[in-house]
């Protein structure tokens, strides 16, 4: 049996440096994903597997066990000192379709505050300067098409419950947590069965039961006109969510030209 040196269920024990021995091998469990690293002398390993099945386990642990030749390993050169490694959440490297579980209705004048999660990925990155190897996904997400077939763009798509109440929020270690306000600033129903976000603009903060993203305000003014899309630029009021651990992939512009809703053109902007 191999040597269990360190274990731990808390998902804020992934993200923290960890110091590797040559000939050892860090596994991680996190959602559906399991990823080794292995330390050689002048090169480290890296491989993974997603399941199918959507899980919510967290367990991280460092053993002395055997290089495992079967598995599809991918092996980074670095400098023989190059003893520590550190792990962060990122966010998909895409928009992403979100499809709650059923069709959502907002009357006129109305506000929603839609709590959605977004499935993490896992940053690999080693020595003092945090130079980044890889990033993988924690579950498998499929592919699809937002937009019309001229304008539109490639993005991710999931199904996701959009909870309304923070107190409803089911644990998820591999689930980061995004508060969108949603207001019908027009005289007529918005009705929808699926919105596009942009996960690669948000900000990833520490919370003291889950991640959270920074929070998102969208303000829908008719099929006619633009609608606004806001992000926050500082962490959201809940879950005393204070400490930044990833920084946007790319941080919103003034003025940038997006779509939400089905195909209504948005306006993003920053507070």
């Amino acid at each position: 049996m191999p040597d269990q040196k360190k274990e731990g269920l808390d998902s804020q024990v992934l993200w923290k440096p960890h110091s590797i021995k040559q000939d050892e091998i860090l596994e991680i469990e996190l959602g559906a994903l399991r990823a080794w690293i292995h330390r050689g002398k002048h090169d480290w390993h890296i491989a993974h597997t997603i399941g199918m099945e959507d899980a919510n386990g967290c367990h991280i642990s460092v053993t002395n066990g055997l290089f495992d030749p079967d598995r599809d390993w991918m092996r980074w050169i670095l400098d023989e000192k190059t003893d520590q490694l550190q792990l962060k959440p990122q966010l998909p490297d895409r928009p992403l379709i979100v499809r709650p579980e059923m069709p959502m209705c907002l009357m006129p004048r109305e506000t929603a505050l839609l709590f959605i999660g977004i499935p993490v990925w896992l940053g690999i990155t080693f020595g003092a300067k945090r130079e980044q190897a890889v990033d993988i996904p924690t579950s498998v997400l499929s592919n699809s098409w937002f937009g019309s077939f001229t304008d539109g763009e490639l993005c991710y798509a999931i199904k996701t419950w959009a909870r309304q109440n923070q107190a409803d929020l089911l644990p998820n270690n591999s689930r980061v947590v995004f508060p969108l306000e949603v207001r019908n600033a027009s005289s007529e129903k918005l009705k929808f069965e699926r919105l596009c976000i942009r996960p690669q603009n948000l900000n990833i903060y520490q919370g003291n039961t889950r991640l959270w993203t920074n929070k998102g305000r969208v303000s829908y003014r008719g099929e006619e006109n633009w609608s606004r899309l806001v992000y926050a630029p500082r962490p959201p009021e809940y879950d005393q969510a204070a400490k930044l651990l990833c920084k946007a992939r790319e941080p919103v512009h003034r003025g940038a030209i997006l779509q939400t809703f089905d195909n209504f053109k948005q306006r993003v902007d920053l507070s």
